[in-house]
This record gives structure tokens, sequence and C-alpha cells, in this order.
């Protein structure tokens, strides 16, 4: 039997004293940044689990699973954490639920907090900075399951919509109501999810003959404020797009009000098509072409594959792509005229 890695051993391999691996295991005390990197990287190589041996983790039952969120105040997470909720309910298990505000630093934490309580399996929707996080879940063996957005270089299992198969189609409905200066408005390059959806406008453009023009194209944080701002450009630009993709609700609530504070009509002087996520958005949909993505179904799908992980059962890694429901509203704006 192989011997049980103590509190002892990580001191000694970190160079430190015991209470200072007992502050970064318990989250308590002054530790420098450099003295909890080198705690942790010595926790991670001996795979040391508080008062626990890593062999008894394995197989002892905590009936106990964890999901790691953004934003908790944002519906479509919400609505994310009730199918997971709900499905791991229906099979016998909790759920924590930890929110990162997109923190790298507070989905660490939450990560080590995790794995002193022994939950079985981590549902997770990752910062664009979680790689190394995941891949200590993965040193761990502990089973996970990336919900929404793509790692790059990560092989783990993910269920998510078809964001860039969402895109392709919301422009191609714009096209086809005869726009064809259709301004995108989308999130930032850091993150998979954004560069899918950029390349599915991209790509519905290159289908119908429009050459894609980058003035045309405004990229930030998913948030009301950039909506705002790259709408308000959009609409003082000469001549004005006839019609604008917009790659979440919120950005989209931020660009409805530019429109309206420049004075134009959605959808007579300007159309919108966009991804339909909150309800913050039902007052503009009648008016909108969209998408709403599956996001009960993605922390359903989520628990179910994350439960054969934990159930042992050796299946491929998997990209599970959720198809959308699109919404056509839109009918085709009058022709702008640049101001003079």
């Amino acid at each position: 039997m192989a011997a049980t890695i103590t509190i002892k051993d990580v001191a000694k391999k970190a160079g430190v004293s015991l209470i200072t691996v007992s502050r970064v295991i318990n989250g308590r005390g002054y530790v420098g940044a450099d003295t909890r990197a080198r705690v942790q990287a010595a926790i991670d190589e001996l795979q040391y689990v508080p008062n626990q041996m890593a062999s008894s983790l394995r197989s002892q039952q905590t009936d106990t699973l964890a999901l790691i969120l953004p934003d908790i105040t944002n519906s479509f997470w919400t609505t994310i954490a009730r199918g997971v909720e709900d499905e791991a309910w229906s099979r016998g298990y909790g759920v924590f639920l930890c929110n990162t505000d997109d923190d790298p630093g507070k989905e660490a934490r939450y990560i080590d907090i995790l794995l002193r309580r022994r939950v079985e399996g981590i549902i997770i929707v990752p910062t664009p900075e979680s790689v190394a996080q995941v891949e200590r879940l993965q040193r761990r063996a502990i089973p996970f399951v990336v919900l929404h957005r793509k790692l790059e270089g990560i092989d783990a299992d993910v269920v998510r919509s078809d964001s860039r198969g969402g895109a392709f189609e919301l422009t191609r409905r714009l096209l086809d109501a005869g726009s064809r200066r259709i301004a995108y408005i989308g999130g930032p390059p850091t993150l998979l999810l954004s560069l899918d959806r950029l390349e599915g406008y991209k790509e519905a453009l290159a289908s119908a003959g429009v050459p894609v023009d980058p003035h045309l194209i405004k990229l930030g944080a998913y948030g009301q404020e950039t909506g705002l701002r790259a709408a308000q450009e959009l609409a003082a630009a000469s001549p004005r797009p006839e019609a604008l993709l917009i790659a979440n609700s919120r950005l989209a609530i931020g660009a409805l009000h530019a429109l309206a504070e420049a004075g134009l009509r959605v959808p007579e002087d300007i159309a919108v098509a966009a991804f339909y996520d909150i309800a913050a958005l039902d007052e503009y949909s009648p008016l909108m072409t969209t998408v709403r993505q599956p996001a009960y179904a993605i922390g359903q799908f989520g628990v179910r594959r994350l439960l054969e992980r934990v159930a042992g059962k050796h299946l491929p890694v998997e990209d599970i792509v959720l198809p959308n429901q699109i919404t056509v509203r839109q009918t085709q704006p009058r022709k702008l005229v640049a101001p003079t």
C-alpha cells in the first residue's frame, strides 16, 4: 500500500513551515503569492488531500457535485443552474453553487474549497484563464465537465450550444431580408465562444458574396456598456449599417438603448438580430430575429455526462453541441441615407 501523503510531506516539498501549508489549505492568514503558488504546486504534485488519502477520496461517496458559474445574476446562467440542480437532485445528488465573476483567482479558491469538501464531480463554466485549474482537476483525477465555453488545448467533455451555427443562421436571416451592410457586436476574442460567433457571422457573409468590413466589427466585454458604445459608433458612421448582429443579450440591451438615443427605430430604420438569453430582453424581442440557447438542457446534459464519469465509465471525450431555437420576427429595414 502506498504511503499516506501528509501535511509534513507538503511542507518539506515546498520548503515552508507547517503553519504556512495550513494557511494555504484553509485560506486563512496571509501567505505571499509566490509562497502560495509553491505550496499549491507541492500539493498538486504529491496529490495531497487534507485529512484524507487520495485513494479513499475516490472510493467514498458524498452525493455532492459542484457547479462553477461566472455570474449568477445573469438569468442564462441561473437557467443552466436550474437544469443542473433538477437533474442532479433527480439522481440523488446535491449541488454546491459557486460564482466566480469570471475571476481566475476566485475560481482557483473555489476549487481549493471543493477539493477539501470531497465533491464527487465538478461542472465548470471556465474563465478564459482556466486552463491551469482544469489541468489541476485532471491531475487529481476529479471527474469534471465543461459547459458552454470550450478551452483551447484541453481534452475534456464539453456541453454547449451551437454558437457558430447560431451566428451563421442569424446573419443569413438578415441577408435574406435584404441587408448587406451588417455590423457585428461581439464579446472578447479571448473566449473561443466569442470567436465561434464571429466566425459564424463571417461565414454567412462569405456564403452570400458579401465582403467582411473590419470597421463594422466591434468587440469587447460581454456587457451593456460595450453594446452601448459599439452601437453609438455604428449609428454615427457614414454610411450607417443596415443591420446589427449582436452576440448576447446584455450587449443587445446596451445597443438598443444607443439606437433609441440616436432616433433609429427597430426594424424600420435598422434591423437587429441577437442571441437572446435573459428576460430583460423580452420587451425588445418582438422587434428582432433571435437565437435562444438551450440553457436548461445544457445543465441537464452536463450532469448526465458528469455522472457517467463519476461512475467510472470509459467513454471517449465528447463535444456535445445542442441546437438553438431561432425565432424570426425581422422585417427588412428601409435603406438608410447617410447623413450629410
